[in-house]
This record gives C-alpha cells, sequence and structure tokens, in this order.
C-alpha cells in the first residue's frame, strides 16, 4: 500500500555487514563489552533490514532507491547545512546555522525521503584555481530540490 501511494521509495543504503562486525578482539587485544555488543548485533538482525529492501523491490521494480548513509544525520534537512555539532544527541537535532530543531532520527528521514546524501563538497573559491578548505566541520550544500515528497 506504501509503495503504490508514492512514485518513489527510498532507504538509506546502511552497510548492515560493518555495522553487525564482533567485538570480540584478538588474544593481545581483547574486546571490550563484547556481550552487549553480541545483544546489538543480534537486533539489527532480527529487524531484516535487507529483506525488507529486496522485497520493496520486488514489489515496486524500478521505483526504489538508495540513498547513501553518510551525513544524512547530520545535514539540516530544512537549510542543507552539514555540521556535526548540529547533533546534540542521540534524539535531538538543533541546526548551528538556520536554528531549525528536529527529533535526528525525524531530521535523517527527511533528508532520505528528498534524496540528501552522500559525501559533500568542498567550496570553490572565488581566487585563481584551488579549492578552499571548509572551516571546520561544516560544509554549505545547495538547497534540497523537493520531489514532490511530502515532509511529515
Amino acid at each position: 500500500m506504501l509503495a503504490r501511494s508514492y512514485g518513489l521509495v527510498r532507504f538509506e543504503k546502511l552497510n548492515i555487514r560493518n555495522m553487525t562486525a564482533s567485538a570480540k578482539g584478538t588474544i593481545e587485544r581483547p574486546g571490550t563489552r563484547v556481550r552487549q555488543k553480541a545483544g546489538l548485533n543480534r537486533a539489527v538482525l532480527a529487524q531484516g533490514w535487507g529483506l525488507l529492501r529486496r522485497r520493496t523491490g520486488e514489489k515496486v521494480p524500478g521505483r526504489v532507491e538508495d540513498i547513501p548513509a553518510p551525513y544524512t544525520s547530520l545535514r539540516c534537512s530544512a537549510c542543507g547545512w552539514i555540521e556535526k555539532n548540529s547533533r546534540k544527541s542521540q534524539a535531538e537535532f538543533v541546526c548551528v546555522s538556520c536554528g531549525f530543531t528536529c527529533n535526528a532520527d525525524e531530521n535523517a528521514a527527511h533528508n532520505v525521503a528528498a534524496g540528501q546524501g552522500g559525501i559533500p563538497r568542498l567550496r570553490r573559491s572565488a581566487g585563481a584555481g584551488g579549492t578552499t578548505p571548509p572551516r571546520g566541520s561544516s560544509v554549505r550544500e545547495p538547497q534540497p530540490v523537493r520531489a514532490g515528497i511530502p515532509l511529515f
């Protein structure tokens, strides 16, 4: 039903294999909090994210898109500014550029729905060639183009 309601379904492209890597370590350098990590791994794998993505692709072929995961949780869905200091906690997002406040997961979901993800580009200087590295960790991206996807 959801797939028929929208023209395009977007998923954040998560590397589940890396997310569920073991914390055991080696004999020389044993891991820490191995039991907690094992429990987290079981919970992540029990969700079946890969199966959900595959089945959605089978039900609506050609209308499923993967959005690169980097910076989706650090990008402001209102102005497009990327700053790690905007992510106040696991649940709170407050943009340091425009002051937009939102739940961090909801902000990331808006970015995925709008197709905003991936690695930011460096700003080009107005001088004679070359690039100017960004100050700090912030990189200003162009404003997102809304593709007709409703933002909740």
